[in-house]
């Protein structure tokens, strides 16, 4: 499967197209440059081929009444509604068998009646982790006293696949701070996260109550390990079609021509600023998890994709090391490598994007191009000298 998108007009976007979304795509720039904007749409219009995907499903199973009405402007979450203007434009197409299917939002008219056959059907499961996740501990402990509040679609969206992750893992490991998060529940009481050591001796605390990187990056990697392993592609289904069936009487006019278990599955999880509140080693750490939990440790079953926006220059640099581990045996067996094909970074910057990947002149590896991603601290440098003239 291949997917591409072009972007216009939209927001800080003036014209934005990525030919071939990879598996891990990571974009960097300034702040308001347009990075979640990007990733946001993304993660919309892949939600809305999901959407097509089971209502294809079920028309070809003789069900021609969709339960699914796709209205565009009702799917615009955040912020994001006041972007669209008559000028704004969207593609999205997926290529299968070599077959393409493409949404389009333009003149504020979104075209998705496309049906699918299927040979080309997959099945498509979408999560945001939103930079407000370090609200996610205390909202954990307060959200019996807390019903009707909101702090947006995201929030919640990466709240409900935390909330859902740790139904299932009592016990996440931490190992990029040498801890480990341990879920606890006690009757209708909210569940508790506790933050233990791996040293021994060292007392358990409360999530709520530790430091801000482990409150950002704990239900990070747990979500991430969640849908590598855990997530079962079954329960959505059934929860996505059965129900539906069920509820409106319609189950003896279903009669499927390709079961559930023989769709191509697949996983997007899109993350905002995965560095938050951490160190430079402890960012380098924690993508070498994110990367070992999506591409080395995942369920056969399913493919994994990552998309991060970050300001980081040391996770972008530290994707150099992982991605040249793949170049080496020995190196393939200490790291979690990345292949050349599986890895796109891009710098977004007035409104588009610039490719930083590139090959090595010297040795013709695929690498990423960093240069210039130490400017800053040589301007400091610079302003330190200056002050003797």
């Amino acid at each position: 499967m291949k997917e591409s998108i072009i972007i216009k007009n939209l927001g800080p976007l003036k014209e934005v197209e990525i030919s071939d979304i990879k598996p891990l795509t990571v974009f960097i720039g300034k702040s308001a440059s347009g990075k979640s904007t990007i990733m946001k749409i993304i993660v919309l219009m892949r939600y809305i081929y999901k959407m097509v995907n089971i209502r294809s499903y079920l028309k070809n199973a003789k069900i021609t009444r969709s339960p699914f009405k796709l209205r565009f402007n009702s799917l615009l979450q955040d912020g994001l509604e006041s972007m669209i203007t008559a000028e704004t434009e969207i593609y999205y197409t997926v290529e299968i068998n070599g077959n393409q299917y493409t949404l389009s939002y333009t003149n504020k008219t979104l075209q998705s009646d496309i049906n699918i056959p299927n040979n080309d059907l997959v099945f498509f499961k979408e999560s945001y982790v939103s930079e407000t996740r370090s609200v996610i501990p205390t909202w954990a402990s307060k959200v019996a006293t807390l019903k009707g509040a909101s702090l947006g679609f995201f929030f919640h969206e990466t709240f409900n696949d935390f909330n859902d992750a740790t139904d299932v893992i009592k016990e996440q490991q931490l190992d990029y701070l040498n801890l480990k998060m341990k879920v606890q529940k006690s009757g209708n009481k909210p569940k508790q996260f506790m933050i233990e050591s791996l040293q021994e001796g060292a007392k358990p605390v409360e999530l709520r109550y530790a430091s801000s990187g482990i409150q950002t990056s704990a239900p990070l990697v747990t979500i991430v390990r969640y849908f590598a392993k855990e997530f079962s592609f079954k329960d959505a289904f059934k929860r996505s079609v059965l129900d539906y069936l069920y509820k409106q009487d319609r189950l003896e006019k279903f009669t499927p021509q390709i079961n559930q278990s023989d769709l191509e599955k697949y996983v997007h999880i899109h993350i905002e600023e995965a560095e938050l509140s951490l160190d430079p080693e402890a960012q380098r750490a924690l993508i070498s998890n994110l990367v070992d939990e999506a591409f080395h440790k995942n369920n056969e079953d399913r493919k994994l994709g990552l998309m991060i926006a970050t300001h980081s220059p040391y996770i972008v640099n530290h994707l150099n090391v992982l991605l040249r581990a793949g170049y080496f045996e020995k190196a393939r067996e200490n790291y979690p490598f990345l292949e050349k094909d599986n890895i796109a970074v891009y710098r977004v910057h007035e409104g588009t994007l610039t490719s930083l990947m590139a090959t090595d002149n010297d040795t013709e590896e695929y690498v990423i191009n960093t240069y210039d991603m130490s400017d800053t601290m040589e301007r400091i440098f610079d302003e330190y000298e200056s002050m003797e003239k």
